[in-house]
């Protein structure tokens, strides 16, 4: 699956899991899409089925260890972690820390330090 369709299945998944909060979720999962297009090695983006209905579990690169992006249905938000799916998030995106979060991850320093690590 192309980087593009990966995000975009992952994008679909997240918003029809969240329907019931889609005014929280849309704008997140949007924002969060967003910063992976800018920020991540497009290469690496790839999506892996979760079976749990909740747009599964989408892989990226930013010039370091894959980083882990899913939707956790019981908070309403997309969690990030490092490397893999155990342990607590690095990040919760939300709709309460939304524009905090997404700039402290995609923002300046995450694309400058991306843009030197890719070939």
């Amino acid at each position: 699956m192309e980087a593009s369709e990966s995000l975009r299945t992952f994008v679909a998944g997240v918003i029809r899991a969240g329907s019931v909060n889609a005014e929280e979720i849309v704008p997140v999962v949007m924002a969060v899409a967003g910063g992976i297009l800018a920020a991540a090695d497009l290469r690496s983006i790839s999506l892996e089925d979760a079976g749990d209905g909740a747009g599964g579990v989408l892989w990226a690169s930013f010039g370091g260890p894959p980083m882990a992006f899913r939707y956790n249905h019981a908070t309403a938000m997309i969690e990030l972690r490092a490397g893999g799916l155990d342990g607590h998030p690095l990040r919760r995106f939300g709709r309460r820390a939304l524009p905090m979060d997404i700039l402290n991850f995609f923002g300046p320093s995450r694309a400058a330090e991306a843009a030197r690590t890719r070939p």
